[in-house]
């Protein structure tokens, strides 16, 4: 639970199904000619339910505008699009510093099944809401010395990952959902995310928690760095090899039975089990080397 979560259920249950689907698609009026319409080809909302204006409508409630005004942008501008299956949300920008539009929000999700594995004991498969990529950028701010570059970033992040997170799982439950899922595409992401969601495989929650173990914990390397280590390949397992993050499914349950299962002791237990059986090891040598190299890039100093 985010810290988020009450207030954002009690905005949620005042906003009505009609607001959120409010768009400003044009009319057979505005238009002229009805045939225009059809013309233009079939319109979708977000998700198949949220109307352009109905997200502005949600975002301003919720704080997301106010929030990016504390960091000094305005003039907001909705995109979404639907391209089958996923669909993109866009939010941009103005800010004072710069005369471009900004992109500061870019989302891509889609409905999705979490089909689990024979022999697991559930009996069936979960309609989710999946995250295929989310970015929160900060142009106008600089990378630093305590915040450097993030592998895959490039600009530094708005801050609003938590507040995101919980807009998310509103929508997860407006859709009458399951739950909510994604794959972290790198290991910081994994990391992050698993305050919130838990890895529904239990081996790789395993593998999560023992380079954890490894790097934040036995090497005490930041969360950057540690990233970046698994990123240019300093980290190797038990038999020598290079370790590669692979991200796998990691869910925010929704539904009493999905809860039930990567909650339980059981799972739980089976995910200690697992990283206790993996062992890191990091080629620190290296790695420093590498890292005086980068860091003035990395930290906003080069």
């Amino acid at each position: 639970m985010t810290r988020y979560a009450r207030k954002y259920r009690r905005i949620a249950r005042k906003l009505s199904r009609l607001e959120l689907m409010e768009t400003s698609m044009s009319t057979f009026d505005d238009l002229g000619d009805p045939r225009a319409l059809f013309d233009a080809g079939p319109s979708r909302r977000f998700l198949d339910y949220y109307g352009d204006e109905g997200l502005r409508r949600a975002f301003e409630l919720y704080g997301l505008f106010d929030a990016a005004r504390e960091r000094g942008y305005d003039d907001f501008d909705l995109v979404t699009k639907a391209d089958d299956d996923r669909h993109t949300l866009w939010i941009t920008g103005t800010h004072p510093a710069l005369d471009d539009r900004l992109t500061l929000v870019e989302l891509v999700v889609r409905r999705d099944r979490l089909v689990p594995d024979d022999g697991c004991g559930l009996d069936r498969p979960f309609d989710v809401l999946t995250v295929d990529w989310l970015t929160l950028r900060h142009p106008v701010a600089r990378f630093t010395v305590e915040r450097p570059r993030l592998p895959g970033q490039d600009a530094p992040g708005l801050g609003l990952g938590e507040l995101v997170l919980e807009l998310l799982y509103r929508a997860t439950e407006r859709l009458r959902l399951d739950g909510l899922l994604t794959v972290a595409e790198y290991f910081h992401n994994a990391v992050l995310y698993r305050r919130e969601l838990a890895f529904f495989d239990a081996e790789a929650g395993g593998v999560c928690l023992a380079l954890e173990d490894a790097l934040l914990g036995r090497e005490r390397l930041s969360l950057a760095r540690a990233s970046w280590a698994m990123e240019w390949g300093f980290v190797r397992d038990d038999a020598g090899e290079v370790v590669r993050w692979q991200g796998d499914a990691q869910v925010r349950a929704f539904a009493s039975t999905l809860e039930e299962y990567v909650t339980s002791d059981e799972h739980r237990r089976a995910v200690r089990e697992h990283a206790a059986r993996r062992s890191f090891v990091l080629d620190r040598e290296a790695f420093e080397a590498r890292w005086a190299e980068e860091a003035p890039a990395l930290e906003g100093r080069a």
